[in-house]
């Protein structure tokens, strides 16, 4: 019986490390969605001239995930005209991307990108959509030297831990 606790102990540990290794995975996957995004975006707004909603729409066709759910959720919100930009655009944020989705930093700079869009013209939209992409490279790039260490540091902080607690029952 002993034995058997053990193994669960050990399983559940493992799954614990493997799960958060996933979180930070995903965290990263999305911060390369968002760039994918901003890039369309910007596209749309220099050289299509298209209108929010629309350019949204397209983004969410052509990104992933729950990037892209959020992309359409704030197409929708804004085709059906219920608030203003900024209110529909944090509204989405909280929605969507919750501290396993999206670092903290990450949240902040991306409501700040929503205050700034909407109302200015193409010209200030078109900086604002540069500055944040420029912030955006500068935050992968933190997710990316930091990805090499934690995805492995995390199933081996499982393994250690349930080690550890095995080691408890003895």
């Amino acid at each position: 019986m002993r034995g058997l606790g053990m193994l669960f102990v050990m399983s559940g540990c493992i799954l614990i490390g493997l799960w958060h290794r996933a979180l930070y995975l995903r965290k990263s996957r999305n911060l390369l969605t968002f760039q994918k995004g901003i890039g369309i975006l910007e596209g749309e707004i220099s050289y299509g001239r298209t209108p929010l909603p629309d350019a949204f729409c397209e983004m969410a066709k052509r990104t992933s995930g729950r990037v892209s759910v959020f992309f359409d959720e704030v197409s929708g919100k804004l085709e059906s005209g219920t608030g203003e930009f900024s209110e529909i655009w944090s509204g989405a944020i909280e929605k969507m991307f919750r501290e396993r989705e999206l670092g903290t930093e990450d949240r902040h700079e991306l409501e700040e990108l929503g205050n700034t869009l909407g109302y200015l013209d193409v010209d200030m939209q078109l900086q604002a959509l540069k500055l944040y992409q420029s912030r955006l490279d500068q935050s992968i790039r933190s997710w990316e030297r930091e990805k090499e260490k934690r995805t492995r540091l995390y199933p081996i902080l499982g393994v250690i831990s349930g080690l550890m607690i095995c080691l408890l029952f003895l």
